[in-house]
């Protein structure tokens, strides 16, 4: 389910944002504790899992994201 909204927003963000997905096996993921397969970070932080697997919330997420990073 994380992987469609990552996709769905990669698809709405295109190049302003970098998206990569890995699976919890991955070597990327070694350096975490993992409990579950659905995990989502932005920029090092942790997503919580009601707005990883939400579009609508996601996006919203990530917009504010970014516009905060604008500001900066």
């Amino acid at each position: 389910m994380a992987t469609g909204v990552a996709n769905k927003m990669k698809d709405h963000f295109g190049e302003t944002i970098d998206l990569e997905i890995h699976l919890i096996d991955s070597p990327e993921a070694v350096n975490y504790v993992l409990r579950g397969a659905t995990t989502v970070f932005l920029d090092n932080e942790w997503v919580p899992l009601d707005i990883a697997t939400s579009r609508g919330r996601m996006q919203e997420y990530l917009e504010q994201a970014l516009a905060h990073e604008e500001r900066q």
